[in-house]
């Protein structure tokens, strides 16, 4: 994705207020924020990786953990107040078996019943 700066699009700004200490961060420290897209999302930068979600999703967003696949972060959905985790699979279509792996990994969330889960 580009940074902004499009036809229509302004430049991408930093937001100085989501890198504000939170309290109770648990030791974690802020990760500054980038809007971008006209400020409809917002980016981070976790683990060397650019994380860019929708701006529904509040600071802090804070890293979970990452594994061979992705990286997963913990974020506040403004709509429904619910703490979420989100995953970002970089390069997900770039090999094929790993396509066939995230598509897998998809169904079987969408298909469990749990409260833990949702779309």
């Amino acid at each position: 994705m580009d940074g902004g700066g499009g036809a229509g699009q302004p430049a991408d700004t930093e937001m100085t207020d989501a890198a504000a200490p939170q309290p109770g961060g648990g030791g974690i420290d802020n990760i500054p924020a980038t809007l971008s897209h006209g400020g409809r999302f917002i980016q981070y930068n976790i683990f060397g990786n650019i994380f860019e979600v929708t701006a529904k999703y509040k600071p802090p967003i804070m890293p979970i953990g990452k594994g061979a696949y992705g990286i997963v972060c913990s974020a506040l959905n403004s709509e429904t107040g619910e703490h979420v985790a989100i995953k970002k699979i970089a390069n997900a279509f770039d090999n094929k078996i790993d396509a066939k792996r995230t598509l897998r990994e998809i169904k079987l969330l969408r298909h469990m019943d749990h409260e833990n889960v949702s779309e």
